[in-house]
């Protein structure tokens, strides 16, 4: 069960008993603590640190395997998202996908891994060519998964009477170092806007150099209120009308000036 966070709800709206206390308090700037400890689900036993190479941005998002369907819906979403991008998963960035169920073992997070590896690798008939060992199912101990979700002001809980845990979608974009810098809240992902908060988290890194001008030249602004990035083509086209009206005025003003002036 997920919970998405309210935003701008009436204080007197209240929440059901399985929503209360779930959301998201963003964390931007903050670091991730690399001395937290994790298991791959290969069952390796891992230092966050070890996935910060300075290099290459995250994508990071709290899941567990038995989520009876949210979270694979959201990892659909993801993942199809991940698809429609040209970058590729390994090579330009990483995903760190963290169960917040402490029972999750590690072969459950491998069979979890190798569902969505599959679904992301395929287009079409054939199979994507570029690296996939830069998605991560991570487990681990419930302190130090606690711990990782406060730092990211991520606020979930175990509902017992439903076995299960509510929690909020939202996809966390990290810089190479570690920095959280976006967050993208809710189950319907896009690649376009995917993308653009990569180049946002690698600041510039990744993307061709055109593209990332594009970026900061305006062309989408991200919404805080809604954790998404929407397109400034209106704005835009304020600003071409205003430019084209000086241009108009500084070509007219030497004519009106010449003509007004005595013979």
């Amino acid at each position: 069960m997920c919970a998405v966070p309210a935003r701008g709800q009436v204080a007197s709206n209240k929440l059901p008993a399985a929503e209360e206390g779930i959301g998201v308090d963003p964390q931007l700037g903050a670091i991730l603590d690399g001395r937290l400890e994790f298991d791959d689900a290969d069952n390796h036993h891992l230092q966050l640190a070890s996935l910060l190479d300075g290099r290459r941005p995250l994508i990071l998002s709290f899941n567990y395997s038995a989520c009876p369907k949210i979270c694979s819906v959201q990892l659909d979403s993801l993942t199809a998202a991940l698809r429609e991008m040209d970058f590729e998963v390994g090579k330009d960035f990483q995903v760190i996908s963290v169960s917040i169920d402490p029972n999750e073992q590690a072969a459950r997070a491998r069979q979890t891994r190798d569902k969505f590896l599959s679904q992301y690798n395929m287009i079409g008939t054939y199979k994507r060519s570029g690296e996939t060992e830069g998605w991560n199912f991570l487990t681990g101990d419930e302190d130090q998964v606690r711990a990782l979700a406060d730092r990211c002001g991520v606020r979930y809980k175990y509902i017992p009477h439903q076995k299960l845990f509510s929690h909020p979608p939202v996809l966390i974009l990290v810089s190479p170092e570690g920095k959280i810098v976006r967050y993208l809240y809710g189950l319907d992902v896009k690649g376009v806007e995917l993308k653009k908060a990569l180049v946002e988290a690698a600041e510039g890194k990744i993307g061709s150099p055109i593209y990332f001008l594009t970026y900061l030249t305006g062309c989408y602004v991200f919404d805080e209120s809604t954790g998404k990035y929407t397109s400034m083509s209106m704005g835009i086209m304020r600003l071409a009308g205003i430019a084209t009206m000086i241009g108009l005025a500084a070509g007219l003003a030497p004519y009106l000036w010449f003509r007004r002036r005595p013979a």
